[in-house]
């Protein structure tokens, strides 16, 4: 096992506390394999090694073997040396699992693996002599029998146990704690799993005595078998939807659980200023040394199929039993032939179609160190958990040193390992490069060795979605993904583009890029609040109308003040601004007439019967201009007036009330005509004709 903060889900079965505060946004593991197998029994002995015999480099006398017995003769050897012997093999298949990490810090996972499992504990080697040697040939001569003729044999607590599994788990890891130095984080997880095939032998104080080459005579016994039918295998019409549908095998649940505490002396480090706020670097490990514990895969499987699982329960036996002709046992054709025997021999048997297995859970615990960067050195300790002897299939207990160099996309590591029924001290590789990774515990076994009683190997690929550090590439404290001019320095008003004026508007979008604005005149100064502004605004001091270039238009006709001969009068370009060619002079009749001559002969022929007329002192397509004139004729003046809007003329104009009589508008024209009126209307007063 190697510690190694990239390797996704393989960390997270190890530890779901893993998940918290990772590395990934998101991490896939699309497809990995996972094979161990060790034991203190049967030892490999080729002529050569593993990697040549991959490479077909054998010896001069390989080609000429079969590989039955032969095979079995030349190369595998047993270990006798009167040890009980043990034998654990797992075997693990993910696919499409994944993880998430969140906002938080917080990480969640969802992984399917199918599992198979298998451990054998405390058989007596003379056990394996009797039952086993030369059991499957035809020979008369059996050496180790004839050894044990007349020996009483003992085997006090021999168990034997296989699980085959799909699991689906769920994880969930979270922060404690992260304050200055300290960082904790815990995880949680529950499996559900899927039994597709288990089976155990659970044996307690057996004793019995060869008394012939294939006689035994068995004085006490006590023991409990489970199994399953294979008749529920070989049967074609069975679908692979009847495993894991409502007719399944059996089914259970587990649970994982796991801490980590984290040293983390220079947390400042990594936290950065970007975007205006502190940035934590979640791309980086932040700790110089770690301690974790866990447990995990503490589960079960209940198998409970009538007709198919069965479960049969052997009590204490009393009296002597005779077994004749036991060898006969390899010529047995199914379970039916065991349960027949089993139920007929030994006195007082219960059955049931119900049994429970115990998934290979274990403790877990480990140490990381930070020599330097990217170097570590990382211990690791598996201790198995056993909960019922013989119904739990079991992981050997294992300790691991493991130096390695670990980056986002590479991590290479030498662990050294020490597990008491594999070869004494084991040193592996493992290498994590890209998407891909593949590691074993038995390095030399494969490449150098010519010996082995055990083969461990792990390899996938891995999709991952690493965390990184914002990037700035103009350096001007505004990542790449917030700033809109990334390649060049900017400000926070303008989202990380140039400024130069300081008015909020970028400078690419800047008319006016050397003169302070505003956004509503694209960057450049607007003295008159007009809304136009630079070389739009051919009356940058005097408010005037978007239509006519900033300038005035009193009479809403598209042409300002300064070029309207008509400016009370909405006229058209042709006349200069005038309704018609003779307006020019009307409009301008009582300019000048400041000496008190009132000029009445143009009221002589106005109906006022049919019509109405009103004096318009002002006229305005903006109701601000409208009201400062009315203001500054009551305050100035003390002329009381009226803003009208009527249709055609123009949006706004001023008024003081219609005129009934020829009298009315005489007394009216003479206001209009005093010197302080006229310098605040400038000579400009016409009547408006409305038909009442």
């Amino acid at each position: 096992m190697v510690i190694d903060n990239y390797s996704g889900n393989i960390g997270n079965q190890y530890n779901p506390a893993n998940l918290a505060d990772s590395r990934f946004k998101f991490n896939m593991n699309v497809v990995g394999f996972d094979f161990h197998l060790q034991n203190n029994y049967l030892q490999l002995e080729p002529g050569h090694s593993i990697y040549k015999f991959l490479y077909w480099k054998w010896d001069s006398t390989f080609g000429t073997q079969n590989f039955d017995y032969p095979f079995k003769e030349y190369y595998v050897k047993e270990r006798l040396n009167g040890l009980d012997k043990y034998i654990y093999t797992n075997s693990k298949i993910n696919a499409l699992s994944m993880q998430f990490g969140l906002p938080d810090k917080s990480g969640i996972s969802l992984s399917f693996s199918t599992r198979i499992s298998g451990s054998v504990s405390n058989l007596a080697e003379d056990g394996i002599k009797t039952f086993l040697q030369d059991l499957d040939t035809g020979g008369l001569y059996k050496e180790n029998q004839q050894r044990l003729l007349g020996q009483s044999v003992t085997i006090p607590k021999a168990s034997a146990s296989g699980l085959v599994y799909q699991q689906t788990s769920l994880k969930y890891a979270k922060v404690l704690k992260a304050k200055r130095k300290d960082f904790f984080k815990m995880g949680v997880g529950v499996d559900y799993n899927v039994g597709l095939f288990g089976a155990y032998y659970k044996g307690n104080n057996s004793t019995y005595t060869l008394t012939g080459i294939d006689t035994l005579e068995v004085s006490t016994s006590e023991m409990e078998i489970a199994y399953l039918g294979e008749d529920y295998y070989t049967d074609q019409s069975r679908r692979l939807n009847d495993f894991f549908g409502k007719s399944k095998l059996g089914k259970g649940v587990g649970i994982n659980f796991g801490l980590v505490y984290e040293h983390r002396p220079n947390i400042k480090d990594y936290y950065y200023k970007m975007d205006n706020r502190k940035q934590e670097d979640r791309s980086e490990n932040k700790y110089a040394w770690k301690l974790s514990g866990s447990i995990v895969d503490l589960g079960f499987v209940t198998f409970n199929m009538p007709g198919v699982v069965r479960r049969i329960a052997v009590p204490e036996q009393t009296d002597t039993l005779v077994w004749a002709d036991f060898d006969d046992a390899d010529q047995w054709k199914g379970t039916d032939e065991l349960d027949t025997f089993i139920t007929t021999f030994f006195n007082d048997v219960d059955t049931s179609s119900k049994f429970t297995i115990y998934t290979p859970a274990s403790i877990n615990l480990a140490g990381d160190y930070k020599v330097r960067d990217n170097f570590y050195l990382s211990a690791a300790y598996s201790q198995r958990l056993t909960f019922n002897k013989g119904r739990g299939v079991k992981m050997p207990n294992v300790l691991t040193v493991a130096p390695r160099y670990e980056s986002k996309w590479y991590t290479f590591s030498m662990p050294i390992s020490i597990s008491r029924y594999y070869n004494l001290i084991n040193v592996g590789a493992y290498a994590r490069v890209g998407v891909f990774y593949i590691g074993t515990d038995n390095l030399g076994g494969v490449f150098t060795g010519k010996k082995t009683n055990g083969f461990n190997i792990y390899t996938g690929f891995n999709w991952p979605i690493h965390y990184s550090r914002l990037k700035d590439k103009d350096g001007d404290g505004f990542s790449d993904g917030y700033d809109k001019c990334p390649d060049f320095a900017g400000v926070k008003s303008t989202k990380g583009c140039p400024d130069g004026d300081g008015d909020k508007v970028p400078d690419d979008e800047d008319k006016c890029p050397n003169e302070a604005g505003s956004k509503r005149t694209k960057g450049c100064p607007d003295p008159d609040d007009d809304g136009v502004a630079g070389a739009d605004d051919l009356c940058p001091d005097v408010y005037g109308d978007k239509n006519s270039n900033g300038c005035p238009d009193s009479d809403g006709d598209g042409i300002h003040d300064g070029k309207d001969k008509c400016p009370n009068q909405a006229g058209e370009i042709k006349y200069n601004g005038c309704p018609d060619a003779g307006s020019e002079i009307n409009s301008t009749s009582n300019k000048g007439n400041k000496t008190g001559g009132i000029d009445i002969s143009k009221f002589d022929n106005w109906d006022f019967s049919n019509y109405e007329y009103w004096p318009v002192l002002g006229a305005y397509n903006d109701i601000r201009w409208a009201e400062e004139l009315q203001s500054r004729l009551e305050d100035k003046i003390g002329i009381i007036t009226t803003i009208k809007l009527i249709p055609g003329v123009s949006a706004y104009y001023i008024t003081m009330g219609k005129a009934k009589t020829k009298v009315d508008a005489i007394e009216i024209q003479k206001v209009l005509i005093a010197l302080n009126v006229n310098d605040e209307l400038n000579g400009s007063v016409w009547w408006k004709k409305v038909k009442k």
